[in-house]
């Protein structure tokens, strides 16, 4: 799950990403780009860290000889091998405009600032990447759904075994959930492997093989989900001798859906929410908002902006109203800005009315509607099987304190089988952690923090 807010470069509004079906192709963009600048004869460095989370591309740029570091990015522009990138400055934006060279790794172009124009091109750096070809094998197999087809990896165990049904965060995401490059659950696939289980991981429907509508709610993915184990349940009867879920933030709500629906025998939830949407979305916007020292009263209008959003989400109403309320609110910050940076922006009705649009389509979309009315409570205290819920100490995203004391509320009212794990210094990924934000998780080193992998096997080995 992608943190579940986009921040408008003069405006801060707290909804998800959209499910981004234009952007599936962009994956391999993400990770740690070099190269420079060319200005008047000197190279400028440029080191850049690209994400793609939820289907959508942005990142940081540090550029050392400036004392310039992490830098957001953000990707305005993505069509073919043609990328538009953008950093903002005190004089305004300054733009990249390159071509992707996708068996090369590179991107080259131009970058534009103050009606300059110089060359440029980055090389994706290849160090510090996972080695799929070290990580244990698997059979794809094609899953015939009620929505389509799933595509996945099916990786069986010598001897009988249980298996671990792995199931990913919000937006379009492929089977090994590659996040900045962390490709997560084929590391965890691997793990279990080792140790004697089998998994099965699948591409999200629009990715890969995998079909279907991809504005699906949280209950189209259940549906997914139940097709995916009659299927197995049918065709290896003798090879699985227990079945267990493993849902990575939203991939945990999916699970909940589906245990309630079919006897399954444990759940492993890896950084999810034990709270409705909107309550996790909120507490989402002021932990980054405090992480980022926005000013408490403006974090105040953004909630209370947003509790708009979901309201008009709820009644179906018409959209008009919000849509000229943020308009005029950012046309309002808009003429604040020094005449450079206006200038800078192009056409300021374009501008608005692009940012408008980027922003509430997600908020748009069937995906969350469901996520923001869903509460995980009810089916949580209804499920009588173990379950081991995982917590990052330093998740900016399903924010440990307000989640981990709901678990721990319900394990105790209702007396659940659910054993609650809190991982030392982890983020929403399970990476050792600086600050946790998202926009570090490309930085990072992609392996799992000390403690998640014993604790999931050891939590396996009891059942």
């Amino acid at each position: 799950m992608k943190n579940l807010f986009v921040a408008i470069t003069l405006f801060f509004l707290g909804i998800p990403f959209a499910q981004s079906v234009t952007a599936q192709n962009y994956q391999e963009v993400a990770g740690n780009w070099e190269g420079t600048i060319q200005i008047t004869g000197q190279n400028l460095t440029t080191n850049f860290t690209f994400s793609f989370l939820d289907g959508e591309l942005d990142g940081t740029i540090d550029i050392p000889q400036q004392n310039a570091y992490n830098l957001p990015v953000e990707f305005t522009r993505m069509n073919g091998d043609s990328l538009l990138f953008q950093f903002q400055t005190g004089t305004g934006p300054a733009t990249f405009k390159g071509e992707w060279n996708r068996d090369a790794g590179t991107i080259s172009g131009t970058f534009e600032q103050m009606d300059m124009s110089y060359p440029f091109s980055i090389k994706k750096r290849e160090g510090n990447q996972v080695n799929e070809r070290n990580l244990a094998g698997g059979e794809e197999i094609i899953i015939q759904t009620r929505a389509g087809q799933v595509s996945g990896t099916l990786q069986l165990a010598d001897e009988p075994a249980p298996i671990v049904i792995l199931l990913t965060g919000s937006g379009s995401q492929d089977r090994d959930e590659t996040v900045a490059g962390f490709k997560i659950f084929a590391q965890i696939a691997d793990s279990l492997s080792k140790n004697g289980y089998s998994s099965f991981r699948y591409d999200d429907r629009g990715v890969g093989r995998s079909t279907g509508e991809t504005d699906a709610t949280l209950f189209d993915l259940s549906d997914d989900l139940l097709d995916i184990l009659v299927h197995l349940e049918d065709e290896y009867p003798d090879q699985i001798t227990k079945t267990i879920l493993l849902g990575h933030s939203q991939g945990g709500l999916v699970s909940v859906i589906s245990a309630v629906n079919k006897n399954v025998d444990g759940v492993i939830l890896m950084g999810s929410p034990f709270l409705p949407g909107d309550e996790v979305i909120n507490h989402q916007i002021k932990a980054i908002s405090e992480s980022q020292g926005i000013a408490e009263e403006v974090v105040e209008q953004n909630l209370e902006f947003q509790e708009r959003i979901y309201e008009v989400i709820r009644n179906e109403d018409d959209w008009d109203d919000v849509e000229q309320d943020l308009y005029d609110r950012l046309e309002a910050q808009i003429n604040e800005l020094p005449e450079e940076q206006r200038e800078a922006l192009g056409d300021m009705n374009s501008f608005i009315r692009s940012q408008i649009n980027r922003q509430l389509a997600a908020a748009k979309t069937e995906w969350f509607k469901s996520f923001i009315e869903y509460n995980p409570e009810n089916d949580i205290s209804n499920l009588d099987i173990p379950m081991l819920a995982l917590f990052g100490e330093k998740d900016t995203q399903v924010i440990l304190g307000p989640n981990r004391e709901k678990a721990e509320q319900l394990r105790d009212e209702a007396e659940l089988l659910m054993q609650i794990v809190e991982i030392e210094s982890a983020n929403h990924l399970f990476q050792l952690a600086n600050s946790g934000l998202p926009s570090e998780y490309g930085m990072l080193e992609k392996e799992f923090a000390p403690g998640f992998v014993e604790a999931m096997i050891e939590w396996l080995n009891s059942l």
